[in-house]
């Protein structure tokens, strides 16, 4: 008798800890998923660019809308001209760079957002291309899995992983399309002082590929007239702002300086009429520069929009 109620003490026990066990497990899981999900840069809904760190590096541009993807090959030796004043150096040296810096991903992801003029979201360690051999479609599932599995360096969340691996599965291969900067009239090869040779970019008609193939179809269908005014001191913050713009899509009709009366230079202010302040261009425009709207536009400017650059924008690309 002693022995059964033993039997059921020890079975009632055993049970509370699998229950206990399994609660355990349940709340790491939702914690695990939540925090995912907290971290996620990606909407799921909107254009994405993600830059993958690798042999070549490349930038992936979704298009969730048109179900499309854009993807920019940037050969191995192009000189692109690095933020926080450390000059032109070769694209793949720019992470390691960073990495002796302290900021690997930033350096990376800013030096292309500034040098050439579109939004970079996203970026991952990938390993290096072999596009003739696996295909653009194999190549980039591969690239978002081993990401998500071996959790290499990236700044996207497994969720975001996740949500572009399933993406690009579905997409159809005609609906992938590769610019290689090497086959086009954008890079040309120069004769270095010390012999060897390397890819400069010709940035005008750069931009003319940025804004063929990167724009953001949502802001171009908004169609609202920008203006974008540098509020310090710094000369050309809002040209190469204004060149951004210009190259995802907006219709950039100003460019100037309006310095303010009082003390107001750092921080990054947007002005529009109430009926934009919740449009995408505005939400998009605010994300990018870091803006506050801070209420209508005057009719100076003669534009539904008005941005104006502070310190802080000016501290990005340059060393404080």
């Amino acid at each position: 008798m002693v022995k059964k109620i033993k039997k059921k003490k020890n079975k009632a026990w055993l049970i509370l800890f699998l229950i206990f066990l399994f609660l355990f497990s349940l709340s790491f899981f939702v914690f695990k998923i939540y925090h995912s999900l907290a971290k996620s840069l990606w909407d799921g809904q909107n254009q994405f660019n993600v830059v993958i760190n690798s042999q070549p590096v490349n930038l992936v541009s979704f298009n969730p809308l048109e179900e499309k993807i854009n993807l920019l090959l940037i050969p191995n030796g192009t000189f692109i001209e690095t933020i926080h004043g450390y000059g032109p150096y070769r694209i793949e040296s720019v992470y390691k760079l960073g990495e002796l810096k302290g900021n690997g991903s930033e350096l990376l992801t800013g030096s292309l957002q500034d040098s050439f003029g579109l939004t970079v979201d996203g970026l991952l360690k990938g390993a290096d291309n072999e596009w003739q051999k696996n295909g653009l479609k194999n190549n980039l599932l591969n690239q978002f899995f081993d990401s998500f599995a071996h959790d290499k360096k990236t700044n996207l969340s497994r969720w975001d992983l996740l949500r572009l691996w399933w993406r690009i599965k579905i997409i159809r291969e005609d609906k992938i399309t590769l610019i290689d900067l090497s086959e086009t009239s954008v890079s040309q090869e120069v004769d270095l002082p010390d012999g060897t040779k390397a890819m400069k970019v010709d940035t005008e008609r750069l931009d003319r590929i940025i804004s063929q193939f990167f724009a953001d179809e949502k802001i171009k269908k908004e169609d609202l007239t920008i203006a974008v005014l540098n509020k310090t001191e710094k000369i050309g913050l809002a040209n190469k702002a204004a060149k951004l713009i210009s190259n995802i899509g907006g219709r950039v009709v100003n460019i100037g300086v309006q310095i303010p009366d009082t003390d107001k230079k750092d921080g990054c202010e947007l002005k529009s009429e109430k009926k934009y302040k919740n449009s995408y261009t505005v939400k998009k425009l605010s994300k990018i520069f870091n803006c506050q709207w801070v209420g209508e536009s005057d009719d100076k400017q003669r534009s539904m929009v008005v941005i104006l650059l502070g310190n802080d924008y000016w501290s990005r690309l340059n060393l404080p």
